[in-house]
């Protein structure tokens, strides 16, 4: 990503994992200026590939396209700005082209037969075009600034240069320098131009390409022509059928990435090819990599513009079925708070009242994260309501809705869940526990202890039976249930916050309220993070009866 301001613009690589900028020494991005808090944003890529831009509790704010932002996925050239500073994450351009319908391999290089420097690209100036070329030129830019998908722009550049009568364009791909070349070439796209009257096509299993001239390219990155010798005893086995016709190759690099090289290759009489020509060929090759860019830009930014649509939809059916606190029940103090790690998450919360006045609750966690989690949850949400509409037994609750999820889960996936019913006139709470951590019990004496043994297993592996429990919560007792996103939080030296640090936590909490008490561990955990994002969905559902 590039980062301006104050007359200095410099380069640094964004780390998938979170990169911290502010003032702060203890920032991956350090820039001392007062308009900064000392940690102002961080930049990450969440598990769907995108780039995350999310404010830190910053003085002066975060900035996206002039927009102010808590938390917000980023598109190439989005300009972030941070105080007087501004950030720009760079789109990467690795993607590579795939071929296409008309693809092959040639299996012949061959190694005589051309002088391979004629003209070269290391000349320190390129030629003016003439008219003709030049209008040529601006023709076949509009033609190519019209694709919408970067996969077709092969293919029409060919279509482009092999106008003229047994004239051949092809892309090919090539290993990097640090590689032989194989003997057999991808051949990527290619266009013959043929007569009129010979509709020909050729079979790419015998295109004959110089291997002296595809080493030049590959290993300077300039173009380069070259011709044949004038010689009716040398076999000029190119890509054109006529073996002893003179011919003239030229070829230009079109993209270096990852572990490959792309080039634009034409064969052409010699009679048609000039110098002219050769600038005619490398100023189409030059477009074709800004058009290539421009291309992969657009699409990318049109696939993440659709994705965040999506994500946005899903939060927003996720939200409505975080459920609404049940209010005015005698004796009973509620307080409930639910972040997923991304758009949308995989714990599952749920409270509600019965008609007899019992109060059930529900907290569970999903294996995995993002959309397919969240999916599941919804499932789960629904399948339990269902149940518990004509069966309020714990036991039998979680044996039906286990069948559920073993028929519709996809493999390996499972999910652990406590179900509580409590009965606020006697405190009496049956419970059942399919492999989720242990609640934690919150006594007036400031002792904290865990609510029995998750003993059930998880939900969504096997068809067993579950054994419900039943535990007093006595007056001015409260009940803590939460998801692993609170304990399995980690710090910035990746030490891990842990259930031994919720107890102490507990043990020296001030506030006996539900809601003190939430709003105690959750800031806890966030204040354990530090600059660190959150990793995982964060649940936490707090209890305290009050007696009647």
């Amino acid at each position: 990503m590039t980062i301006s301001g104050r007359d200095k613009t410099w380069q640094v690589e964004a780390n998938a994992k979170g990169t911290i900028i502010g003032r702060s020494t203890q920032c991956d991005i350090v820039i001392e200026t007062t308009d900064i808090s000392r940690k102002h944003a961080r930049i990450f890529q969440d598990p769907f590939g995108r780039w995350i831009v999310e404010d830190l509790g910053s003085h002066n704010g975060v900035y996206v396209n002039g927009q102010r932002t808590q938390a917000q996925a980023i598109l190439p050239g989005d300009q972030i700005d941070i105080g007087l500073y501004s950030v720009v994450l760079a789109q990467s351009l690795d993607e590579q082209i795939t071929p296409g319908a008309t693809t092959g391999t040639s299996s012949a290089l061959i190694e005589n037969g051309l002088k391979p420097e004629v003209i070269s690209g290391i000349e320190k100036t390129d030629r003016m075009l003439s008219g003709p070329y030049l209008r040529q030129l601006n023709e076949i830019i509009e033609r190519l600034s019209e694709l919408t998908s970067f996969s077709i722009l092969y293919p029409e550049v060919c279509k482009c240069l092999a106008q003229a009568p047994r004239t051949v364009a092809a892309v090919l791909r090539l290993p990097k320098n640090t590689q032989p070349l194989p003997t057999s070439m991808d051949i990527l796209a290619y266009h013959f131009g043929s007569d009129p009257d010979n509709s020909t096509a050729l079979d790419t299993a015998n295109f004959c390409l110089s291997r002296s001239v595809m080493e030049v390219v590959r290993s300077t990155g300039k173009a380069v022509m070259a011709t044949s010798t004038h010689s009716s005893d040398t076999k000029m086995m190119l890509t054109v059928i006529d073996e002893h016709t003179p011919r003239t190759v030229i070829c230009a690099p079109l993209s270096n990435v990852k572990d490959a090289v792309d080039l634009l290759y034409l064969d052409l009489p010699i009679n048609v090819a000039t110098p002219d020509t050769f600038e005619f060929v490398k100023a189409v090759s030059r477009q074709t990599i800004l058009i290539r860019k421009m291309l992969i830009l657009m699409e990318a930014k049109a696939e993440r513009s659709i994705l965040d649509d999506q994500l946005s939809l899903a939060k927003r059916i996720q939200s409505g079925l975080t459920p609404t606190m049940p209010k005015d029940i005698p004796g009973v103090d509620l307080a409930l708070y639910y972040e997923p790690a991304m758009w949308v998450g995989g714990d599952y919360c749920d409270v509600w009242s019965l008609e007899n006045g019992r109060l059930v609750f529900a907290i569970g966690d999903v294996s995995g994260k993002g959309l397919p989690a969240a999916m599941v949850m919804a499932n789960l949400q629904a399948a339990l309501r269902t149940t518990m509409a004509f069966c309020s037994e714990p036991s039998q609750v979680m044996k039906l809705v286990n069948l559920h999820l073993i028929q519709s889960l996809p493999e390996g996936m499972f999910v652990t869940l406590f179900l509580g019913l409590f009965d606020p006139p006697t405190g009496t709470l049956e419970y059942v526990n399919a492999g989720h951590l242990q609640p934690l019990i919150i006594q007036p004496q400031f002792t904290v202890v865990p609510l029995g043994q998750p003993d059930n297993l998880v939900l969504g592996i096997d068809d067993t039976p579950f054994q419900a429990s039943v535990e007093t919560i006595q007056q001015n007792t409260g009940l803590l249930v939460f998801t692993d996103g609170i304990t399995e939080a980690r710090s910035s030296d990746d030490e891990e916050f842990g259930v031994n640090c919720l107890i102490n936590l507990l043990k020296a909490a001030d506030d006996r309220s539900a809601r003190g008490i939430m709003d105690l561990v959750v800031k806890a955990v966030d204040d354990f993070r530090q600059s660190r994002p959150q990793r995982d969905d964060i649940t936490v559902f707090t209890l305290f009866n009050r007696g009647l």
